[in-house]
Order: C-alpha cells, then structure tokens, then sequence
C-alpha cells in the first residue's frame, strides 16, 4: 500500500494514529508527534513505527519515551498493515503538519461538565440496555467497572473503572473509543464505529465510574462464592426433606434375622 498524496496520509493517521496522537495538540496517550524527526533519525522512527515492541523492550530512549507520556502503561501495537513505505509517507505528512498550527488538543465544549441524562444513557449502552446505532457490541460483553459489579459485565477485557486515569482522560478515552487502538477491539468495530453521541455517552459514564475508588470484585471469586453458598443451601434443603425417612440399614436386618 503507497501513500502517495498526502491526503492517503492523512486518511491512515486518523484510521490509526489519532487515537494516541496529535501533531502540535499535545500529549494524549502517546506523545505530541510536531517536530518528531527534531528529536529522532528517520531511521528509528521507521524501526519503531513498524515494530514498536522491539523497541520498547530494547531501546532506552523507548522506554524513556512511554514512560513520560500520559497513558505510559499503555505500549503502542503493531499495526498489521504497516511497513516502511507507510511509515515514511507518514513522517511525511507529520513533518508538513508540523509546520502550522494544528490547533487544540480537542474543542473547548469536550470539557463542558456531563449531563446526568448523558451518564445514565452511557450506562445503557455500557450494559447493552441501550443498543448502539452501527451494530457494535456492548462494552458489558468483555467489560466491567465497579459500579456494575462482579455480575455486571464480562471478564474478557480488563476492568475499566479506572481507564479515564490511564488513557490521559476524556481526551485520550474519546479518541479511543473513536478508533480503538488495540488489536482486539480494532476488528470488532471496524466496520461497527460509534458515533459522537454514543462516545460522549459511553465517557460520561465511565467517567462517574471512575470516582469509585476500589476496582470490581472478581468474577471467578464470586463465582466461586455463589457456588458454595448454592451448595450448602442444596445439601440443607436434601437433609430437611429426608429427615427422618432413614434410620439404619443393618440393625433391621439384624433384628429382622432374631426373629
């Protein structure tokens, strides 16, 4: 695949870079990619676009980099599609960009407060009460947070009663939702994308998740829990119905054989 305008650049960064990225808007998961080649050979970045995670587990300058960001858990994927053509015509389009303003991290009305209308229907679609418009599933399916508890979501994907805080919050959690980075959730919604209204929802509701400040409690644990309380409940409930119907077995006999 060439990326020979600049346009076919453009397209592929925001398909699969703008989820963690801006060019001049500042750090969001990843770092603020102006000026990229300042700081870095074409070379490395080439190596790193094509194969972050050799990087990452080798490179001090890596490392130093993904710790310094604010989603620095969060390692960059390998995008499948990518090669070195890609990733030149990328650093192309990033150094033309980099050149102008590229404006604010994100709108000034993203920061308005949520309404209390919006986290409840983020809550419908979180849970699937509330399907979303494209098809996609809902998060409730792989997902839980601390609000639903342990039997409200799946145990899939991990816990996201804290991902406003570990992908840099609304901005770096909108982006996410807007193009899932992760090599799980990019083919699911790929042709299933949410639209703003169900994004801004979906934020505003794990955004009042993320005041909880204990994480949900174990599926496996209260599977096992509820098991053995079932359990008890079902050998109590034999012994009271079979209460008195057995006595003995070989004292009749014996008895039986006096006679």
């Amino acid at each position: 695949m060439a990326l020979a305008q600049e346009q076919d650049a453009e397209q592929y960064f925001n398909a699969h870079c703008k989820a963690c990225h801006t060019i001049g808007g500042g750090p969001i998961l990843g770092p603020d990619l102006k000026g990229v080649l300042d700081r870095q050979s074409r070379e490395w970045l080439v190596e790193f676009i094509v194969d972050p995670d050799s990087k990452l587990d080798s490179d001090p300058y890596a490392q130093e980099m993904l710790a310094a960001t604010p989603g620095g858990a969060v390692r960059m994927i390998s995008i499948p599609s990518m090669t070195p053509l890609i990733a030149n015509s990328l650093l192309d389009y990033i150094v033309a960009k980099s050149g102008g303003d590229a404006g604010p991290v994100a709108p000034t009305e993203e920061l308005l407060p949520f309404t209390a209308e919006q986290r409840e229907l983020g809550m419908k679609y979180f849970t699937g009460e509330e399907p979303f418009r494209a098809g996609a599933p809902s998060c409730s399916s792989c997902h839980t947070t601390a609000g639903l508890g342990a039997w409200g979501g799946g145990a899939l994907g991990p816990d996201l009663t804290q991902v406003m805080s570990r992908l840099g919050g609304r901005v770096g959690l909108t982006g996410w939702l807007a193009t899932p980075a992760s090599l799980t959730m990019q083919p699911v919604f790929k042709d299933h994308k949410l639209i703003p209204e169900e994004i801004d929802a979906l934020v505003a509701f794990l955004e009042s998740e993320s005041e909880n400040t204990e994480d949900a409690p174990s599926v496996t644990a209260s599977f096992l829990g509820v098991g053995v309380i079932v359990a008890i409940a079902i050998l109590a409930l034999f012994g009271f119905l079979w209460k008195d119907r057995y006595t003995a077995t070989r004292i009749p006999l014996v008895e039986k054989s006096k006679r």
